[in-house]
C-alpha cells in the first residue's frame, strides 16, 4: 500500500511537471501589416509636397531601408537605420520637416526591417495621390 502511495504521488508531480511544461504557448510574431498615408505640405520654395507615414497595425516593428518609387518612375531611398516603433505608431517616410513634390498616382514603398520579435520582412505597399 506504502508502495502504491509512492508510485501516485510520484506519477502526480511528474504529470504537473509534464503539462506545465506542455501547456506554454509560442509567442506570437505575425508579419508586419502596413497602411499608407500621407499629408499634403506646402513647400518651402512654393508649389505643392507629400509626406508620406507607414502605420504597422498588428506588431511593434524596426525599420530599416525604404525604397519609394513615384508615378514617374523616379527612385528615393529613405533609411530609419533600424529605429524602433510600436504597434500602430505613424512612422514617416522622410526627414522631419522635408517633403516629396506631389505627384498624383500611386507611390510604391518597399520597407525592410524586422518585427518586434525579431524576425526580417521586405514589404511593397502602395499609396494612391488623388487630390
Amino acid at each position: 500500500m506504502k508502495k502504491l502511495a509512492h508510485f501516485t504521488v510520484i506519477s502526480l508531480i511528474s504529470l504537473s511537471i509534464f503539462m506545465a511544461g506542455g501547456c506554454k504557448k509560442e509567442t506570437e510574431d505575425p508579419v508586419p501589416s502596413f497602411t499608407m498615408s500621407y499629408d499634403s505640405v506646402n513647400l518651402q520654395g512654393g508649389g505643392k509636397g507629400l509626406q508620406f507615414y507607414a502605420t504597422c497595425t498588428n506588431n511593434g516593428v524596426s525599420m530599416g531601408k525604404i525604397n519609394i518609387k513615384t508615378p514617374q518612375d523616379s527612385l528615393y531611398l529613405y533609411d530609419q537605420k533600424g529605429a524602433s516603433f510600436d504597434k500602430n505608431a505613424a512612422i514617416g517616410m522622410q526627414e522631419s520637416n522635408t517633403a516629396y513634390t506631389k505627384i498624383k498616382g500611386t507611390w510604391k514603398f518597399n520597407l525592410a526591417g524586422s518585427s518586434k520579435g525579431g524576425t526580417a520582412y521586405s514589404i511593397d505597399v502602395t499609396a494612391t495621390v488623388s487630390k
